[in-house]
């Protein structure tokens, strides 16, 4: 679910949002709009050092088996997928990151949106990965599968709330807003972790 999200690229409602989390950011980058769907490269907000940075990243965990397709949300916390090999991105704060978006849509296509009227994030982790992935190779009119080491992305997911329900019944994305749940989610740990897997109040999100 959620497989298509967008940012119109407000640089500055982004970095204000960030700035009220009181840590440093001294990334000027601007947030690009950008129509975005799974396995393509996205901008999102993690930990460098002692500093908050916008940064690239590729949109989808490993695929489970070859032909399965990228994992681009995480919803059974408790599935042997993410209890045993990606246990450490789950839990340790490096790996925390928050996904800023304007809308969300479902289905992808022929959708309806959701949307937000102040900056929103999805609850996200990144992993490095070295393998193969799809990506534009010059002189292919297709995208081919090349080996390199990635930075990939993915976000939690939830039951839906009243506006996404008639849509897409099964899960919404964990959205988050507030600066202390911003805060609590970038701290890592478990706690935050279940204690943030929720959906967004009912009736906060626009529809269009």
């Amino acid at each position: 679910m959620c497989n298509r999200y967008a940012t119109y690229g407000e640089t500055n409602a982004l970095h204000g949002a960030l700035k009220s989390l009181e840590l440093d950011w001294a990334d000027e980058t601007p947030l690009r709009p950008a129509d975005i769907y799974p396995d393509k490269d996205a901008q999102i907000v993690r930990q460098i050092g002692d500093e908050l940075a916008l940064v690239e990243a590729r949109w989808g965990f490993p695929e489970i088996k070859k032909g399965a397709g990228v994992i681009t949300n995480i919803r059974n916390l408790a599935s042997p997928w993410w209890q045993r090999v990606n246990r450490p991105y789950l839990l340790e704060p490096e790996y925390r990151c928050l996904v800023p978006f304007n809308r969300f849509a479902e289905p992808p296509r022929s959708p309806t949106w959701f949307s937000m009227s102040k900056p929103a994030f999805f609850a996200g982790i990144w992993r490095p990965f070295q393998g193969e992935r799809l990506m534009a190779v010059s002189g292919k009119a297709r995208r081919q599968r090349v080996l390199n080491d990635w930075h990939l992305f993915s976000f939690l997911t939830c039951e839906a709330n009243a506006e996404v329900r008639p849509v897409h019944p099964k899960a919404m994305p964990v959205i988050l807003t507030d600066p202390a749940d911003l805060r609590d989610w970038l701290a890592g740990g478990s706690d935050s972790l279940h204690r943030l897997q929720r959906p967004l109040p009912d009736y906060s999100l626009q529809v269009n």
